[in-house]
């Protein structure tokens, strides 16, 4: 997951820009200002490392603005500086990756269908197969081995069958004849399911009984129950855990903990927020606040606030509530602001979004 915030910075003649990178952030675009003092062309450059490099050279009238695609990350030491007369903006946006491991999680269902299929006897029938799952699927009824019909049975019937045949007239043959060889197909059949029945779960005239045994064990195990129903008391602690507020550590330092989610869509750089807010120090000093009144109001990703701030309050819905813990760097870094913040102070800030626009 990727968070985003805007980046800018209005490049000036004569003048250098020098910073170390707290946050990652990518230039996407530099461009001229409307007003051009001359005609001339105009270069940005950058220092990384005491190495100056040239971004892009912009000439008026020709070329204003410059498609960029240039990332610089946390710890770097960079300096801007233009050659030429004419103002030159920056623009892209602050970049922080929260890596997280995606691994594929296989359940338990698919392992118990891969062992199940491996279980099953090689070469079965689809028929067969079909059979073996309705026998599985009806593993908890009792097997009556009355219903259960023997190959040497089958055989006997048929030739009995057989004798009554030659009896009968010859008019009433062919008549007796389809019907008693439908009947033997039919009893052909069931002796076939009857052994692929057998081949996959052997019954003997004696699991009835053992099955009678089964279905009384779990009479037995009621005792058990009574002694777990104070676990089930016990579940509304379990329920409580999602209350846990989800916290997301950026690779800068700000930690921006969610405490409540708000509605509606997520503000972003650019809109006007109203804010409620406590700002406290790590000791737990109130140093400025705003509660009541009118609510503290900005320009979101334009730099009108600490940078912790525009970073951790984007994203926010109106309702929501949000706990940012900002280190110096991306508050008032070494000066601090005395009296109340003092140097290298790491800031606590519980905010409310209020409104925006």
């Amino acid at each position: 997951m990727s968070v985003q915030g805007f980046w800018a910075l209005a490049c000036h003649p004569g003048k250098t820009y020098s910073q170390i990178v707290s946050a990652p952030f990518r230039i996407a675009m530099a461009s001229l200002t409307e007003t051009i003092k001359e005609n001339k062309r105009t270069s940005i450059t950058v220092n990384v490392d005491d190495k100056e490099f040239v971004l892009c050279t912009l000439i008026p009238n020709k070329i204003e603005q410059q498609a960029l695609d240039i990332s610089f990350v946390e710890g770097e030491e960079v300096t801007f500086a233009i050659k030429g007369e004419n103002v030159v903006h920056l623009t892209g946006n602050y970049v922080f990756n929260d890596d997280e491991d995606d691994d594929d999680i296989r359940s338990e269902d698919e392992d118990s269908d891969e062992d199940f299929m491996k279980n099953l006897p090689p070469g079965m029938t689809q028929e067969q197969l079909q059979e073996y799952l309705n026998q599985q699927g009806d593993s908890d009824d009792e097997i009556d081995s009355d219903d259960i019909v023997s190959a040497e049975e089958v055989q006997e019937d048929e030739e009995e069958e057989e004798e009554e045949e030659d009896t009968d007239e010859e008019d009433e043959k062919p008549v007796v004849n389809k019907k008693r060889v439908a009947e033997a197909d039919s009893k052909q059949q069931s002796v076939k399911k009857q052994k692929v029945a057998s081949n996959v779960v052997p019954v003997t005239k004696e699991e009835p009984k053992k099955k009678e045994q089964k279905k009384e064990e779990p009479k037995k195990k009621e005792e058990p129950k009574k002694k777990e129903e104070p676990k089930k008391k016990e579940e509304p602690k379990k329920k409580e855990e999602p209350k846990k507020n989800k916290i997301t550590k950026l690779p800068n330092g700000l930690v921006i903990e969610d405490v409540k989610t708000g509605d509606g869509v997520s503000c972003k750089a650019g809109q006007r927020v109203g804010m409620r807010y406590i700002g406290k120090l790590t000791t737990g000093k109130v140093f400025d606040k705003n509660v009541t009144g009118k609510p503290f109001s900005f320009l979101l990703g334009r730099g009108e606030v600490i940078k912790g701030w525009d970073i951790g309050v984007a994203g926010m819905k109106v309702g929501g509530e949000r706990k940012l813990t900002i280190p110096a760097a991306l508050a008032y870094g070494k000066r601090g602001a005395p009296p109340d913040i003092p140097k290298n102070a790491t800031l606590v800030f519980d905010v409310k979004l209020l409104s925006m626009k």
